[in-house]
């Protein structure tokens, strides 16, 4: 299913491309940089990241490329009460208790490494939404299941400027780790340059 999603969005900045020869380049570049602060809270864990990315500009609608992302897996902590009864020196007994904080899991590590597919629309405006794709493999952190990003948000681009633009997204990121489960929910917020 991911290999027709990213075929199908290959074709259609293929055609996208080949309809945009009148239109005046908005990006005025063809390589561009793009630094992320991502956050995905999970029920188990959350995670913090930044994200760095290079793209080649196909078109003002489409962009391929590659980036990584180093984040930390911050697991959540749970209360544990423990209980116990002791007999006093006159025959009474005490009950004691004590609370504790634990985590099932220790704090971790990812980074993975992936390849950007990047649909933007209506670039005649300075808000222009986009749609994007990240496919590939986490190199610090050992599973055998492929890192995929599903995202949807908006460029806005300065005036002066339009190639500097700050990006706006939230949608699906997919590395699994252990039995935690696969699917989180993605916030990022960027800085194009």
């Amino acid at each position: 299913m991911n290999k027709l999603i990213l075929i199908f969005l290959m074709l259609w900045s293929i055609g996208a491309y080949a309809q945009d020869g009148d239109s005046a380049a908005m990006r005025k570049r063809k390589f561009s940089a793009l630094m992320e602060a991502e956050l995905a809270p999970n029920s188990e864990y959350k995670t913090r990241g930044i994200s760095l990315n290079a793209v080649h500009n196909v078109s003002d609608k489409f962009s391929v490329g590659f980036g990584v992302k180093p984040y930390g897996l911050f697991f959540r902590k749970y209360d544990v009460v423990n209980k116990w009864f002791t007999i006093g020196d006159d025959g009474s007994i005490i009950q004691h208790s004590e609370t504790v904080k634990e985590r099932h899991f220790d704090n971790d590590f990812c980074m993975p490494v992936y390849v950007i597919l990047k649909c933007i629309f209506f670039k005649k405006t300075n808000a222009a939404p986009f749609f994007e794709v990240r496919v590939g493999k986490d190199v610090a952190y050992q599973n055998d299941d492929l890192y995929r990003s599903f995202t949807v948000g908006s460029r806005f681009g300065f005036k002066n400027n339009y190639r500097h633009a700050v990006n706006v997204a939230a949608g699906l990121q997919m590395n699994p780790v252990d039995e935690l489960g696969s699917c989180t929910f993605l916030f990022k917020v960027g800085y194009e340059f």
